[in-house]
């Protein structure tokens, strides 16, 4: 299920990546620039993800972060997973945000 999802999110336009992060423990694996990365990003998403808590929002559905050349959209999902998906500047985010939902109802 997990990769079914994340090739509907990487169809998308303007998505360059798309991946599953564990906001409770950094990945396994040889060390490598995609390791560090998805650590990097897993560990950003967990404190979003604390930070809501904190602030009495409830629990963290979904997070943008925009850049000049594009933007970060991760969206919690159960099991302290995350989807994390990379995209340019011309993605819809709209589009990224309802396959993030889809994915999270189907965990």
């Amino acid at each position: 299920m997990e990769d079914q999802s994340l090739n509907s999110l990487r169809r998308l336009a303007g998505v360059t990546h798309a991946f599953m992060v564990d906001r409770t423990r950094p990945p396994e694996g040889e060390e490598s620039a995609a390791t560090a990365q998805a650590a990097l990003l897993g560990a950003v998403v967990a404190a979003l993800t604390q930070a809501a808590v904190d602030l009495e929002l409830g629990q963290l559905g979904e997070t943008i972060i925009e850049a000049e050349r594009g933007s970060v959209v991760a969206g919690a999902l159960p099991n302290g997973r995350a989807a994390v998906v990379l995209a340019d500047s011309k993605a819809n985010l709209g589009m990224i945000r309802m396959e993030l939902r889809k994915l999270r109802r189907q965990s």
